[in-house]
């Protein structure tokens, strides 16, 4: 019977702790704690790019609280809520004597801990009047900081003290103070070995919820692309540092780009003035041009934020048909050079505004003394000698 019991509170014990994709160690999550998270209002909370590591010590009076950690993380977070007037803890997590870690504030990494002047700090506090870390809590705090520097490439981290700012009839704050002494060289020695990332090492995964565009579009027009993709990860996308990019599949320039609109040859449009949260969707839109081929044409998206590592499932295709409507054709068929130069007008010392590789289409606009006007973009017009152009 006792191993029965002993087995029920194991499974109990483990169904508590939350592990992520983003994070290997499990800690009690605030669903777990059973916070009453109606009492705050997180909907103004600010988030910003993770940069570094703050370990505080975090200290009671109490015994009853020393003997309980799970009542104590439960009491900080309503003594934030109703004294301090906080949305939320001002600790990203919290740690035992035990080695038993706590979600502290609600939108985890990279959530405002309210410090102030201070943005992109993960907070750890660590519960205990004892200055000295104990074994089980150094395990613990080394794994926590080695896989929270690794994923999200922090390379900063200090002891500091967090202080509490009061005013009457304002909204109180916390500002972080770097100290020395008993508690920080412990913490400095167990992290001795550590020397931080200078990048990020997060597996993202997208869903495409919907891709929307026109099926045909005749020669020298442009097809307007709208694509939403939702955050399948448990962890925020910051785009500040790094946006999100749609990028050509295999970052290969496409030949539908659109010079001085797309921002490479190979990604049309990003995500940079806004982070994206577990399970939000985001709208983006970009244009192609179809301005070389004739007939049924496909492109292959994908989404990055660092090159040679796309999002896992974000591939998704753009296919429309390119019909040539009424309009006259001709072709690039420069046999000698391969190319033929584009100019601003019908002379051979005339401004070059562009070039075009054999097989190129055109729309002809006019023939005048041995030139052709054409169109080689939505609205790109130029000439370009009649003995390097076939019509079609």
């Amino acid at each position: 019977m006792k191993k029965t019991i002993l087995f029920l509170t194991l499974l109990l014990t483990l169904a508590l702790f939350k592990p992520t994709s983003a994070l290997a160690f499990s800690y009690y999550s605030t669903q777990s704690q059973k916070f009453d998270t109606s009492l705050s209002d997180k909907s103004n909370t600010i988030y910003s790019n993770p940069v570094k590591i703050y370990i505080t010590q975090v200290t009671t009076d109490s015994d009853i609280l020393l003997r309980d950690p799970a009542k104590w993380v439960k009491t900080l977070y309503y003594y934030s809520i109703t004294r301090l007037h906080f949305s939320d803890l001002p600790y990203t997590y919290l740690l035992d004597e035990n080695g038993i870690i706590y979600q502290g504030k609600e939108g985890g990494v990279g959530a405002n801990p309210e410090l102030r002047e201070v943005e992109g700090a993960v907070t750890i506090g660590y519960m205990s009047n004892n200055s000295i870390l104990s074994n089980r809590a150094t395990d613990s705090l080394n794994q926590m900081v080695e896989e929270i520097s690794s994923n999200w490439g922090i390379s900063q981290l200090s002891v500091v003290k967090l202080n509490i700012n009061q005013e009457e009839g304002k909204l109180s704050t916390i500002t972080a103070e770097e100290i020395s002494g008993e508690f920080a060289n412990s913490v400095l020695e167990v992290l001795s070995g550590w020397e931080g990332y200078e990048a990020e090492n997060l597996e993202y995964r997208a869903r495409i919820e919907e891709v929307v565009h026109e099926e045909q579009l005749e020669i020298g027009e442009r097809l307007k692309v709208k694509v939403k993709f939702k955050n399948n990860n448990d962890f925020i996308w910051f785009t500040d540092r790094d946006p999100v990019y749609i990028s050509v599949k295999d970052g290969k320039e496409s030949s539908f780009a659109i010079n001085q609109e797309w921002e490479s040859f190979s990604k049309p449009v990003s995500v940079s003035d806004k982070n994206i949260l577990p399970g939000e969707s985001v709208e983006v839109e970009f244009e192609l041009e179809a301005r070389v081929l004739l007939g049924e044409a496909t492109e292959s998206f994908e989404l990055l934020k660092f090159e040679g590592k796309p999002f896992e499932g974000s591939s998704f295709d753009v296919k429309f048909e390119i019909s040539r409507g009424e309009k006259q054709l001709v072709e690039v068929s420069s046999p000698t050079y391969n190319f033929v130069n584009i100019r601003e007008c019908r002379w051979s010392s005339c401004k070059i505004l562009d070039s075009a590789d054999d097989g190129t289409v055109f729309i002809l606009l006019g023939e005048e003394e041995g030139w052709y006007q054409v169109q080689y973009g939505a609205d790109l017009v130029g000439w370009v000698s009649a003995r390097y152009l076939v019509k079609i």
